[in-house]
């Protein structure tokens, strides 16, 4: 800072007065008058009157964050101020703290009377920040059709659930500051005004880091923000129709629809379903059970691992590697690797195809008109055909591991004897083994679904169709190796395989 900016006015003794009424400088006329030197300062009276040294006032600012200095010249042939002398005034009206001497100098050597300068400078305190929470999603969701990549939109596809894994971010937390300290002229310590905490939105299933600066999903499910929170959902619950007003659903955990599910529309759960209503023309699927209480008509129903249990089926696609539970199956396509239970009234598999790896038990195959229906219990293609296609992909994982095995026996070997390996081949070592590890892992599912079909194929032998009431003309039966078509009405019996075919008992 050069002299003129260190100058807060440079006007001559006449003008002071006048100058600080107009500014509102802290210095008043009455602080600015000149007090009687004590009578060691004062000198002889001379000729045109008494000699006064010069004397400098100090005046402190109200919030204690400047000082300013006057020093008002001698008269009469008074001692001029020194650096002391100046360093005293600060004193007496106790400023300590940033103290300006190179000015005080200056004012000293060049003898800068009558003026007003600011001498010292307190540092302010910086108030603390608030904290903050940065979501990355969002916190007041509208229902909007997607945008599909050609321009246009698909209303069944609203966005009603927000799918959100275990471990996966949801927000961010910046925590609130202190602030830092600040210090007056007088030496006396300014706290600062600490930042607010951040209101931090953790609601049900969700989990903080251990610093308290990220929001987790702590489980798999439908993330919504109520009351000021982010919840996770893990039970995903619909109380009306799945109809235009909610869109198709695709959740990860289970999924209850306490209406039905309407013509178009699709349900998808990542573990069971519920339906209270029916399920018209839709399409539903889940990784476990599927329930729906009220009748299925002309929809596909696919459960991967769990048990499907519904009212009635007509027209129906259903698949499962769990059983089928119903009353009645009317002109269905039926492919499931558990068992068929329809016995319950009025228990009739009539028309269609269907195919049951575990046991069969039904009140009535057939109809009276003589639809054709078609039944394979025990078949053994189809898993067959998965058994080899599995294996195939055992080999070739073997025959991948095998060539990534050579590979590394080739570079380790070189090391071992002591070769230096550039950098992209001890990359490609730590890459490889990292393969080799993956392809492992990938090959584990494989080998576990072989040995669940060895498992099934095992068990077919002592299967039959167990018919409570009776069996009608034009039924295809295929059991096991054999197959049969009924040409006459059959009451209450077992289907099973005989020493030279199909036998009904």
């Amino acid at each position: 800072m050069d002299n003129a900016d260190r100058k807060m006015n440079d006007v001559p003794m006449s003008e002071l007065v006048e100058l600080e009424k107009q500014t509102a400088s802290p210095i008043q006329p009455e602080d600015i008058a000149i007090k009687p030197a004590p009578p060691m300062m004062q000198g002889a009276q001379g000729p045109f009157g008494i000699k006064t040294d010069a004397v400098a006032k100090v005046v402190v600012s109200d919030d204690k964050l400047e000082a300013t200095m006057c020093v008002f010249a001698p008269q009469f042939s008074g001692r001029d101020i020194t650096v002391d002398d100046m360093k005293a005034a600060l004193r007496a009206e106790h400023v300590t703290y940033g103290i300006d001497e190179p000015l005080l100098e200056e004012i000293a050597a060049n003898r800068l009377y009558d003026k007003i300068f600011t001498v010292a400078y307190g540092m302010p305190a910086h108030d603390g920040a608030d904290g903050s929470v940065a979501s990355l999603y969002e916190k007041n969701k509208e229902l909007t059709p997607r945008t599909l990549e050609d321009g246009s939109v698909d209303f069944r596809d609203l966005g009603l659930v927000v799918n959100i894994s275990a471990n996966d971010l949801i927000c961010e937390i910046t925590p609130e500051t202190p602030g830092e300290e600040g210090m007056n002229v007088c030496g006396q310590v300014i706290a600062p005004r600490p930042g607010r905490p951040p209101v931090i939105p953790q609601g049900q299933n969700t989990v903080l880091s251990a610093d308290g600066t990220k929001l987790y999903a702590a489980q798999s499910g439908n993330l919504v923000y109520k009351n000021g929170k982010f919840n996770v959902e893990t039970t995903f619950m619909i109380s009306k129709d799945i109809d235009v007003s909610t869109g198709n659903i695709n959740f990860l955990g289970d999924v209850i629809v306490k209406g039905s599910v309407q013509e178009g529309f699709s349900v998808t759960a990542g573990g069971s379903l519920t339906v209270y209503g029916a399920v018209t023309g839709a399409e539903i699927t889940a990784h476990d059970d599927i329930t729906v209480k009220n009748g299925v008509c002309a929809s596909k129903i696919t459960s991967q691992y769990g048990n499907i249990s519904i009212g009635f089926g007509e027209n129906d696609i259903i698949t499962t590697r769990g059983n089928l539970t119903s009353t009645s199956l009317v002109a269905c396509r039926i492919k499931i690797e558990g068992n068929l239970d329809c016995t319950r009234s009025p228990g009739a598999l009539v028309g269609g195809e269907c195919s049951v790896m575990g046991s069969f038990a039904v009140a009535q195959l057939g109809h009276k008109s003589y639809i054709q229906t078609v039944v394979s219990v025990g078949s053994t293609s189809n898993l067959l055909m998965e058994m080899d296609a599995l294996e195939k992909q055992c080999a070739e994982i073997d025959e991948y591991i095998q060539k990534i095995s050579a590979s590394l026996e080739y570079l380790q070997e070189k090391k071992r004897r002591g070769e230096h390996l550039p950098p992209d081949k001890e990359a490609y070592i730590a890459s490889a083994i990292r393969m080799k590890v993956q392809k492992g892992l990938d090959k584990k599912p494989l080998r576990q679904r072989i040995d669940e079909i060895k498992h099934i194929i095992n068990a077919k032998e002592s299967l039959s169709l167990k018919i409570q009431k009776c069996i009608y003309p034009n039924v295809k039966i295929n059991l096991n190796s054999f197959s049969t078509v009924t040409t006459s009405e059959y009451g209450r019996c077992n289907v099973v395989c005989g020493a030279n075919g199909i036998e009904f008992r």
